[in-house]
């Protein structure tokens, strides 16, 4: 992991009022492979992930006491944000009494991170709230305390996510992504959708070992987009089609409304398609949501977040 400052979707913009206001964005897996369980439970993967345009926003204030998470999802202390200030308190050894306000957009339980990227976001929006300035090994190791896939949101743009979440690579992609993410009504978790890959699946450190070197050597060698098309890839797919097929029948709309390449995002259960451009990709959403196939389907245009510069530069 790099040792340059993390700015994430927002540093975080500073209100009249003095409230801190952080953007955080979705994600989508262009690939997800899915390796052997670890032995602290969790699973090995490697993960081609990028930040995308669909966000929520995290909004935070000093309070007298306590920490209150306003959400329509998961409010109060079970929601992540509420965990990612108690790591954070533990982190600066001290108490930061605060008040989150999270507006959402991102559907939940869709596999896009939406709840981990509000904790990252309440992370940076407290810090700088509180200007604590902490070192950025200490904010990584409080994100992985709050989740597997808070870290990635800590830095700018794609990232190859190895391990459990917790070792990051910078990541380039050669243009930008025009993506329709599709999410029907349906709610998966992700302990469930990882452990139905376990009873399906028998998977060897070094078959696995073999498919990442795979997968780096073809990120590297990316020169267009129809290169990325290549990479798109998700392990967990089948075993959640198998279980859930209307995710299997929304990739197969996105692919045969053009797209170059649809898989599921995560652990499910929004499944995303790559476009060759935003008419094309805007032709493609308007008839999904017409479409009988899937009623409940929300269907979401979307682009890609790149940073222009080096991360933390």
């Amino acid at each position: 992991m790099s040792e340059k400052r993390p700015t994430g979707g927002s540093a975080g913009q500073l209100r009249r009022d003095g409230t801190v206001e952080v953007v955080a964005p979705a994600k989508v897996n262009l690939t997800l492979l899915v390796g052997p369980r670890r032995p602290d439970g969790f699973h090995e993967i490697a993960s081609l992930m990028v930040p995308v345009t669909l966000a929520d926003v995290v909004r935070a204030r000093t309070a007298g006491s306590g920490v209150t998470v306003e959400s329509p999802v998961a409010p109060g202390e079970e929601n992540l944000a509420a965990r990612a200030v108690r790591e954070l308190e533990r982190a600066a050894g001290r108490s930061l009494p605060v008040h989150l306000s999270l507006e959402k957009h991102v559907p939940h339980g869709a596999g896009l991170a939406g709840g981990s990227s509000d904790a990252a976001a309440t992370l940076r929006a407290v810090e700088r709230l509180y200007e604590l300035d902490l070192a950025p090994a200490t904010l990584h190791e409080a994100a992985l305390a709050v989740g597997s896939d808070v870290p990635f949101f800590l830095w700018p743009g794609p990232q190859l996510v190895m391990g459990r979440g917790n070792v990051l690579h910078p990541a380039r992609l050669p243009g930008s992504l025009h993506l329709v993410v599709a999410v029907p009504d349906l709610v998966l978790a992700t302990p469930d959708v990882y452990g139905w890959r376990d009873d399906d699946t028998d998977v060897g450190l070094r078959e696995f070992a073999g498919r990442v070197d795979r997968l780096r050597l073809g990120l590297e060698s990316a020169r267009c987009p129809d290169d990325v098309v290549k990479l798109v890839e998700n392990d967990l797919e089948a075993h959640v089609v198998a279980r859930h097929p209307v995710v299997g029948a929304v990739r197969d709309d996105l692919l045969s409304e053009g797209a170059l390449a649809a898989a599921m995002s995560g652990s499910g259960s929004a499944v995303f398609g790559l476009f060759a451009d935003d008419d094309r990709a805007a032709t493609a959403a308007a008839a999904l949501r017409a479409s009988p196939t899937c009623p409940g389907l929300q269907v979401i245009v979307a682009g890609d977040l790149q940073p222009l510069d080096e991360p933390g530069a």
